[in-house]
């Protein structure tokens, strides 16, 4: 019988060479990699943003005001370009009250408040320009420049009108009715003249202490806390003299 010719031979080759396999998944690595890093960055970049520039750091930074040295943890230094240690002109802090705590993250709602500044305090550590503090200034300064009787305000305080033709436009001056002649006072800003005579005075309070050798301290509250005058001058005098170097 004649032999019939074999069918031809097939050689297999695979769809997928092991070459080409190795480039995908080295592709897919590389972007499981850059995904991972993009997550990774905007969880970062919306932590910051989240913070608005505070720092939950408790690292201490020893500043430099003249003559005197503070001691001061990273998380009540508000400006990030002032968390450094030597010397500097003067430094921003900022803490919440009661406590007079710096900023952490389970009190970052109060730290971020934009339309108030309820629960905090504002202090600005430089160093003495006037040889009298607030309350030394009041006789010989601001008395002469009220308007019209005090109005009894809360707390032990008399509120004075201060004159605008001054320049000290909108303005109210709260008084611990003491006879002192270096009583505790307090200016505070008022919102709308038009709200006369019941001055909503929202807009914040501003108080100057002298701390240290040659330190001005200026802080200043929501008019919200006025009523707590007395524990909030004890503790922000207490807060700063203890960071105070010795």
């Amino acid at each position: 019988m004649p032999d019939t010719p074999s069918a031809p031979r097939l050689d297999h080759v695979p769809l997928l060479s092991p070459r080409f396999v190795w480039k995908i998944t080295a592709v897919v690595a590389v972007l499981c990699v850059v995904t991972l890093a993009i997550a990774m960055t905007g969880r970062m970049i919306g932590k910051n943003i989240s913070r608005a520039g505070n720092t939950s750091e408790t690292t201490l930074h020893e500043i430099v005001i003249g003559n005197d040295v503070l001691r001061l943890p990273a998380n009540v230094i508000r400006f990030e370009s002032q968390r450094v240690s030597g010397v500097q002109n003067a430094v921003d802090t900022y803490f919440s009250w009661p406590g007079m705590n710096g900023y952490s993250e389970t009190s970052r709602d109060i730290f971020n408040q934009t339309g108030s500044a309820d629960g905090l305090i504002f202090a600005r550590i430089a160093q003495a320009t006037m040889s009298r503090d607030m309350s030394g200034r009041f006789t010989p300064i601001y008395k002469r420049l009220t308007d019209g009787a005090p109005v009894a305000g809360p707390s032990g305080l008399d509120s004075f009108r201060l004159r605008s033709g001054a320049g000290y436009a909108n303005e109210l001056m709260y008084v611990e009715r003491s006879g002192s002649t270096e009583p505790y006072a307090i200016r505070c800003l008022v919102e709308d003249e038009a709200q006369e005579p019941e001055f909503n005075t929202r807009t914040g309070c501003q108080r100057d202490i002298s701390i240290g050798q040659d330190l001005s301290v200026t802080y200043r509250f929501s008019i919200d806390l006025l009523p707590h005058w007395r524990e909030i001058e004890r503790d922000v005098r207490s807060r700063i003299e203890q960071a105070l170097v010795r």
